[in-house]
């Protein structure tokens, strides 16, 4: 279950359960029966499941959109995705059942728009809205585990914005060591105003000059 739980598996699924949802409207969801013409005999006319219900593919549209941010949303924004998720599927479940309990509605406004005349001696089903429910029961899974599982799961560095910590610090200038008592003293003996803050302005450090040996018994001129 561990590996079902993975942010990359579930937000592959529910692109894959979005896009198969929005590919069945494509199909004809159900088949209108014409009335009989003049040579008496009647026509099927095929209806597409995105004519006979609109609401399907938006909601197709919406798990789409809610399967991909999945993989950039974290905390509450994650959460209210999968929420968003399992509603749409809900939606897209409620209307494949209208349409299964009630096709003649859809073939009426589908005979409509090609014929001109409202009138169809009946109506039938196809599979389609049935396969249709596969998909709808995959949103749902994605929706459910990702409200459950959603706050183990670890954000990619890309949507982080960098710290700024490091560069407040390179940013800081650095400030000089406090001079010891020696080099004050030491300063004073050469003359030079310990209390000037420009480094630039006192002498370079040398040894004490120490007399040798010669010098202690050179004679004084």
């Amino acid at each position: 279950m561990a590996r079902w739980r993975r942010r990359a598996v579930v937000v592959l699924l529910g692109i894959a359960c979005g896009g198969l949802l929005l590919a069945s409207t494509t199909q004809p969801w159900v088949v209108a029966s014409l009335p009989a013409g003049p040579g008496g005999t009647g026509s099927d006319l095929p209806v597409a499941g995105s004519t006979a219900t609109a609401v399907v593919p938006a909601l197709g549209l919406v798990a789409l959109a809610g399967a991909v941010a999945l993989s950039t949303l974290k905390g509450v924004g994650r959460a209210v995705a999968a929420v968003l998720l399992v509603l749409v599927a809900l939606g897209a479940a409620a209307s494949v059942a209208a349409l299964v309990a009630d096709p003649v509605t859809a073939a009426r406004a589908a005979a409509r728009a090609a014929t001109g005349v409202p009138e169809v001696e009946g109506a039938r089903v196809t599979t389609w809205p049935l396969l249709a429910l596969l998909p709808t029961a995959g949103v749902v899974l994605v929706g459910v585990v990702a409200l459950v599982s959603g706050r183990a799961w670890a954000t990619s560095a890309r949507f982080e914005a960098p710290s700024a910590a490091p560069d407040v610090a390179a940013a800081r200038p650095s400030r000089p060591a406090a001079p010891s008592r020696a080099g004050l003293w030491d300063d004073l003996s050469q003359g030079v105003d310990p209390t000037l803050d420009e480094p630039a302005d006192r002498p370079a450090d040398r040894p004490a000059e120490v007399p040798t040996d010669a010098e202690h018994r050179r004679p004084a001129e």
